[in-house]
């Protein structure tokens, strides 16, 4: 099944299936590996006990070959090396050890004759049809060599037949149940392309949402900063002419929150002058008011990073600002970014509050859900790490953009 598989050349979109299906013979390989061996054992044991051998000198002769064969078997098979070319390399073996067992216990009416029909069903576990075929008639010509040359072997065609009949009956039967479970691993996968498309169309929503969220906040900072100020530079004004002290204070005051809210809509800086110099930014503000110590280290590397993920990972920051504020209860917070493999960047926020079971979130708490979506919508990863007390760390991985 798996061989069918592997060479049936189909597109590059099911090249997943031909990983899944070698993974599953190199599976199947390493425990026909210890059938082999108990097999090997129980022949040993019939052996020893003197039992349905014709020559015993021979027989014994024959059990190392196939002690040393079965050696090798899984020597291959345990290394590195091809599956395919292993799992075809025993296909044919198996059944020529098989002969040379039943040549010295009895020709076909060998007690280890039925070990024929495990090499036919496994063969149509690992291959399919057409291998299983081909295995039937090199079985059914061993099984006549056998019929000819094995000693005293009854001159009893009835035998020959009987034994070819099993053997045809095995690889039919083992052809049925590996046609039934390919059809049950085409329609897993199916269900799992459809998942895949599903995935990705929900992720490219969440892109196009998270985009047109930026964009819409990008729109109203801009709007709050165009319609507003106008009139506080007149109240500025209007404050100074009249020597209003407390109308300029509330002016003031006015100022500083549209501009804070203008900066948590959508920074200025962030279009400007990148992520690094916007978190800046918001860790000198974010230390005025909070009531944690906060350390922020950027890598030299990545002083000059720009790029798509910048609002992404500047909203990661504010949301896990947000949650550490109102659920850790922390001294400390560090912030770090840093280079990551494959030109990534890996963005690090870290706490020595209470931490909480990273396995279970709560109801109503979704900013570690939206964290995740955020990095994961733009191709990144987030990971949590925190158990309760030991605090808790976030790794933020995204791809990388440029540096300019």
């Amino acid at each position: 099944m798996s061989a069918d598989l592997a060479s049936s050349g189909k597109p590059a979109a099911d090249s997943v299936l031909e990983q899944v299906s070698l993974g599953h013979l190199r599976k199947a390989e390493r425990e026909i590996v210890w059938l082999r061996w108990l097999g090997i054992a129980g022949w040993a044991f019939i052996l020893w006990r003197g039992g349905a051998a014709t020559d015993a000198g021979l027989a014994w002769i024959v059990y190392a070959g196939g002690v040393a064969y079965t050696a090798f078997a899984h020597w291959r098979i345990a290394g590195s090396g091809s599956i395919l070319s292993s799992a075809r390399i025993t296909t044919v073996g198996d059944p020529v050890l098989v002969t040379l067992i039943c040549l010295v216990t009895g020709g076909p009416a060998s007690p280890f004759f039925p070990f024929y029909y495990f090499t036919l069903l496994a063969a149509a576990f690992r291959f399919g049809w057409r291998e299983t075929l081909g295995l039937l008639v090199l079985n059914s010509g061993l099984t006549v060599f056998l019929y000819l040359v094995a000693p005293g072997v009854p001159a009893d065609l009835s035998v020959l037949i009987i034994g070819i009949f099993h053997l045809s009956f095995s690889a039919a039967l083992g052809v049925l149940l590996a046609r039934w479970a390919q059809e049950n691993l085409d329609l897993a996968l199916d269900r799992a392309r459809a998942l895949s498309f599903a995935r990705d169309r929900a992720r490219a929503l969440l892109q196009r949402l998270i985009r047109t969220q930026e964009d819409e906040r990008r729109l109203i900072a801009g709007d709050l900063h165009d319609r507003m100020s106008g009139h506080l530079f007149a109240l500025r004004q209007g404050a100074d002419r009249t020597n209003d002290r407390e109308m300029s204070i509330a002016v003031d005051s006015l100022s500083t929150d549209v501009r804070a809210l203008m900066n948590e809509l959508h920074p200025t800086v962030l279009d400007d002058l990148g992520f690094c110099v916007a978190v800046e930014e918001f860790v000198a503000a974010q230390r005025e008011t909070a009531p944690f110590e906060i350390s922020l280290d950027i890598d030299p590397a990545l002083r000059n990073w720009r790029s798509a993920t910048d609002a992404m990972l500047f909203r990661i920051v504010q949301e896990a600002f947000l949650n550490i504020r109102k659920h850790a209860g922390a001294h400390h917070v560090s912030i770090s970014l840093e280079p990551a493999e494959g030109g990534a960047a890996r963005l690090r926020i870290a706490d020595d509050g209470e931490g909480f079971n990273s396995r279970l979130v709560r109801p109503g708490h979704f900013g570690l859900l939206t964290m995740r979506e955020r990095a994961e919508a733009l191709g990144g990863t987030l990971e949590v790490r925190s158990a309760p007390g030991q605090g808790a760390t976030l790794v933020v991985t995204v791809p990388g953009g440029g540096v300019s």
